[in-house]
């Protein structure tokens, strides 16, 4: 849940408020952002692998490393709403990239262990659908309140702006707002998972302690899991394509929203809280999807109708087949393809998440080590390299058309409004069949899950036993 907080404000409201309200240049914003980014990318690994270690830390491997991240998380996603005035442009990219580096690695050591434990808390096929379940839901109940409160509280009417988004005033306050409702949810999640992980670490299979490796080592480790486990290279590249696929959705939404389709005050917190509206739905629903077609045909339906209607929301005003923008009706038309369009996204990541798990346990059959933390980081490269990708894209191709900055709506040029529907299109296009194809190349069957279970029940047996009675390794 803290992970979605963040994400979905900085998703949201990063690039439009360094863009449209601070006056960044494109090329700085999306440089600073992608920085931010395949720097987090980097560490992810190295903090999965930490976290695989630390099983003689004081609150042990997995909740050592979460109760670390609160402070420079809640410090540094604050700061980066705060930006003081009269700066200039290389100052305002020092500010961003530095306390976006706090807040975006902060929280890396909080997500990347909490995504590894759920991967531990239970080991049953049926229990981990049912926490993949929970968890999304928890994450799609917590960002639903994001932007209501974003837009009850904050972005008001007022001020001598058309758009409450484009006031600067409230920003600072709105980042206080997300640094104390995520580091309270960090809080909690630690509460709440203590008594159980302190059980399962006492029961499973300790891991020596070890020097930290190098990012080279890590680097290697990463080749190997690939070579050793190829759903581990999958998983990666899939991880990738999905954030990509959201943060080009994300990220450009408010510009969207204000630009091209020109929602009222009303009508663009519903926006952004429509797809959750959706996914909220397809929880319940996912479990008996995945059931009747099967995971890997559940995750591709999904993705294929998540694509097609965030695409055609902004296709279909283009030619002119939709309601005219500055209307109550276009605002009707996008929340209906955005519902519809959370509704398939969550289809598709239950299973993915149930998947993530099952990588984790395959590759932890191979090596002979539990490796859910380092599957987990993995799959956070190619989540934080997708966001940092559509960062540099946007931001530089804001830069590049010469978006403008400061001028009102009814004054914005529409060839540049097009240009970047047209760009926010293609983007989709692109990452959609790409992630489609590679979906489909999963070897995730449930035969082959039951064979992995089985092994890691007789390896777990064997070091239950006592060393003088565990067989003698294989010459």
């Amino acid at each position: 849940m803290p992970e979605l907080i963040k994400s979905f404000a900085w998703d949201a409201f990063v690039l439009f408020f360094y863009a449209q309200v601070v006056g960044l240049d494109g090329l700085l914003l999306g440089l600073a952002l992608a920085i931010i980014l395949v720097f987090d990318a980097v560490a992810d690994p190295y903090i999965g692998a930490l976290s695989d270690r630390m099983d003689r830390a004081p609150l042990g491997r997995r909740h050592t490393l979460m109760a670390a991240a609160v402070v420079p998380f809640a410090v540094g996603i604050a700061m980066v709403f705060r930006v003081p005035g009269g700066l200039e442009q290389w100052q305002i990219f020092a500010w961003l990239l530095g306390f976006g580096l706090l807040a975006r690695v902060g929280i890396s050591f909080w997500t990347v262990p909490a995504y590894a434990m759920g991967g531990e808390l239970t080991r049953e096929s049926g229990e981990r659908n049912i926490v993949a379940v929970m968890r999304n839901l928890g994450n799609q109940l917590a960002i639903l309140t994001v932007p209501w409160a974003a837009f009850a509280w904050f972005f008001v009417p007022g001020g001598g702006f058309s758009k409450p988004q484009l006031n600067p005033a409230p920003y600072p306050d709105f980042g206080l707002f997300i640094a104390g409702a995520g580091a309270a949810l960090m809080v909690v999640g630690l509460i709440g998972t203590r008594a159980r992980m302190r059980t399962v670490e006492q029961l499973d299979r300790s891991i020596a302690s070890e020097a930290p490796e190098t990012l080279l080592q890590l680097f290697r480790r990463l080749v190997a899991a690939i070579r050793i486990t190829p759903n581990v290279g999958r998983l990666l590249l899939v991880a990738l394509l999905v954030l990509f696929t959201n943060s080009v959705v994300n990220q450009l939404t408010l510009h969207l929203a204000t630009y091209f389709w020109q929602l009222d005050g009303s009508w663009t917190p519903r926006l952004l809280i429509a797809g959750v509206l959706g996914s909220m739905v397809a929880m319940f629903l996912a479990p008996a999807w995945m059931k009747l077609v099967g995971t890997r045909a559940a995750m591709i339906s999904g993705l294929a109708v998540f694509f097609v209607v965030q695409a055609g929301a902004v296709l279909l005003p283009l030619f002119g087949l939709s309601p005219p923008p500055a209307t109550a009706a276009i605002g009707a038309f996008v929340f209906a393809f955005r519902v519809l369009g959370g509704l398939a996204y969550g289809l598709y990541v239950v299973p993915f998440n149930t998947v993530t798990y099952d990588i984790g346990d395959e590759h932890e059959a191979n090596t002979g080590k539990p490796q859910q933390g380092l599957v987990a980081s993995f799959m956070f490269i190619g989540l934080q390299v997708g966001s940092g990708l559509v960062a540099l894209f946007a931001g530089s191709f804001l830069g590049i058309i010469d978006f403008p900055v400061g001028l009102p709506v009814d004054q914005m040029p529409q060839d540049k409004v097009r240009a970047l529907a047209w760009f926010f299109t293609g983007l989709i296009l692109v990452a959609g069949t790409a992630m489609a194809w590679l979906v489909g190349r999963f070897d995730v069957s449930a035969e082959k899950q039951a064979r992995i279970r089985a092994n890691l029940a007789r390896l777990r047996a064997i070091d239950a036993q006592p060393e003088e009675v565990k067989p003698a390794p294989a010459p």
